[in-house]
């Protein structure tokens, strides 16, 4: 190739017009890409190093805020208010929470609060709350009372016919007593127990609402292994069997079974309304 044929490159190199570049010179990269990649480099060097920064600042905060409100004599339990209950003190009731005065309301655990009062036979709900700056709200429901159950040793039934607890001292005694059942039925089949337990005590308010009662108070209401129901009746414990419900017309029966023998001046010892083939069938044994 004559020299008239050649050129010279942009890098002084004299080259043929087809003549390929050197590969040295072809993988050098051009200075302003070698410039920006460092740019880059540094701005995320700088962003990582900001971000630990920020990162590091916010825990120190996070820590100090903590530690103050743990600490301040500002948060302090100054205040406990107890609503709805009957049976437990407002001070029983604090102390079975774990609600102390003078602690930091922030390190109350109100949940645990709440399962320690639910351990207590008589509270059916409870809730367990803060209201800053220092004072806890403690509110529970406690169950109703409807009956002492025999199983032989006494027990207290709610309302629902749900058997709680011990019957203790303090306990409330002017309820319904209802018998015969049994631990072992209790431990056995405890929802056939309370269905028959509340059977029991609706009989017991049912009974009580009319003038009967006032002639002859209820004594108890006894359960028998059919699930039939007699009561016991008058200070003389006249039994008064009415088998299984509906129980109304039998009481209406019962009431004038009661007024015929006052009118003759007679004194049952047991009156029988349980005849289920034949309701309208009545056995009175007189004393």
């Amino acid at each position: 190739m004559s020299p008239k044929n050649r050129r010279l490159t942009p890098d002084g190199e004299a080259r043929a017009p087809d003549e390929p570049r050197s590969s040295a010179a072809s993988a050098r990269p051009p200075a302003p890409a070698r410039s920006l990649r460092w740019s880059r480099a540094v701005s995320v060097a700088r962003a990582g190093l900001g971000g630990a920064l920020v990162l590091g600042l916010s825990v120190t905060v996070a820590w100090s805020a903590r530690r103050h409100v743990l600490s301040s004599p500002r948060f302090a339990i100054d205040d406990i208010v107890v609503q709805g209950a009957h049976h437990r003190t407002p001070e029983a009731l604090a102390e079975e929470a774990g609600v102390v005065k003078g602690a930091n309301v922030f390190a109350l655990d109100t949940d645990r609060a709440r399962g320690r009062l639910l351990s207590d036979p008589w509270l059916e709900t409870a809730t367990v709350a803060r209201q800053l700056p220092g004072k806890v709200i403690i509110h529970v429901a406690e169950r109703e009372v409807g009956a002492i159950v025999a199983l032989p040793e006494p027990y207290l039934a709610a309302r629902d016919g749900r058997v709680f607890k011990a019957l203790e001292v303090g306990d409330p005694v002017d309820l319904p007593i209802v018998t015969g059942l049994t631990s072992d039925a209790l431990a056995e089949d405890r929802e056939g127990t309370q269905r028959l337990v509340l059977r029991a005590i609706d009989l017991a308010s049912e009974y009580e609402r009319r003038t009967l009662a006032s002639r002859a108070p209820l004594e108890e209401v006894h359960v028998s292994n059919g699930g039939e129901l007699t009561l016991i009746v008058g200070k003389d414990g006249v039994s008064v069997a009415l088998g299984l419900p509906p129980y109304r017309k039998k009481l209406d029966e019962a009431a004038r079974i009661f007024a015929e023998l006052d009118h003759r001046g007679a004194h049952a010892g047991v009156v029988m309304l349980d005849d289920e083939a034949r309701p309208d069938r009545v056995v009175v044994r007189t004393r």
